[in-house]
């Protein structure tokens, strides 16, 4: 029997303004075989009613999990993909969160058909559009100035060192090898993210952007991420570094640290222990007291005005 050739793994929490257009991404796919797993994690805005009325329509494609309770406070980003992971039948995994949508009915077979060309490749992304909700405004995308700057018409191969730099990956277009995956990655982490696993990825084979925008992310204040705050953001994003860094301990992961701690500090109020110990760290990992200085005056500007343009999922 021939293996199914992509799992699309969908998660989805108090989606109800966005879900119809996910799930509408999803089912104009062309010329590749694939089912949608969707795990809706007790959505009470409608979301749940909507993915039945979709799963009633095409019983054959989408198999959904409603969850009675939120898994996400139980078992955080830690293990919150596996339930659709695990049940995948593919041989490729496309992600998607249930508030972004795809635009290209192409995409799947793009990504695939490149991926069966050049087998040492582990996970390829596409370019993509931002969408800010509330001002109903579209932003140019870091993956698309990269391939403008770089003239590729193409695309282009990310390698660690630019991976940590700028995000030129956004798991919304992410295709990986399931033969590339695997699941003891996450049991060392306390908070396992998309960072980390494309980290993982990239380390088992080559990451390739395709030169394509394949849908679009909507930035908005709701969702799976408004279940906790700011500042257990910020806390979850330095966790994310430090662990990154403390088992993999390299110069890709090192400068990731850093310049998370730098993001964090930024933010951080003064004559406080919170600016004190991520001083401390900041020291800790770059002992040249002039390269701190500039490092962190070029953050603070950097971050501060990214922050303000980017609303947090």
């Amino acid at each position: 029997m021939k293996q199914l050739l992509v799992s699309i793994c969908c998660i989805t929490y108090n989606h109800a303004p966005f879900i119809r257009q996910c799930l509408e991404g999803f089912l104009m796919q062309k010329d590749v075989d694939y089912e949608i797993l969707i795990h809706d994690d007790c959505s009470t805005d409608g979301t749940t009613e909507i993915v039945k009325e979709y799963a009633a329509k095409y019983p054959n494609l989408i198999k959904p999990i409603y969850e009675q309770e939120n898994q996400y406070q139980k078992v955080g980003t830690s293990g919150i993909d596996c339930f659709n992971y695990r049940r995948a039948q593919g041989k490729y995994i496309a992600y998607c969160e249930g508030d972004d949508y795809w635009t290209d009915p192409l995409k799947l077979k793009k990504q695939v058909d490149f991926m069966e060309a050049n087998p040492e490749y582990s996970v390829c992304f596409t370019t993509f559009r931002n969408h800010v909700v509330k001002t109903d405004e579209y932003i140019e995308t870091e993956p698309t100035k990269l391939l403008q700057t770089n003239g590729n018409p193409d695309g282009m191969d990310i390698d660690l060192d630019l991976y940590f730099k700028r995000w030129y990956t956004q798991p919304m277009t992410m295709l990986f090898r399931v033969s590339a995956f695997n699941f003891n990655w996450q049991q060392q982490y306390k908070h396992y993210r998309d960072q980390c696993e494309i980290y993982h990825l990239m380390k088992v084979g080559k990451c390739r952007l395709i030169n394509f925008d394949s849908g679009v992310r909507n930035m908005h204040s709701g969702g799976i991420s408004s279940l906790i705050s700011t500042k257990q953001q910020f806390q979850v994003s330095e966790t994310v570094a430090y662990e990154l860094y403390k088992y993999h301990h390299d110069q890709f992961t090192k400068y990731n640290y850093y310049h998370t701690i730098s993001w964090i500090l930024s933010y951080t109020p003064r004559f406080s222990w919170n600016r004190l110990k991520y001083s401390i760290i900041l020291f800790s990992l770059d002992w040249n007291p002039w390269h701190l200085f500039k490092n962190l005056i070029r953050e603070t500007l950097n971050y501060k005005l990214d922050w303000r343009e980017t609303i947090k999922k």
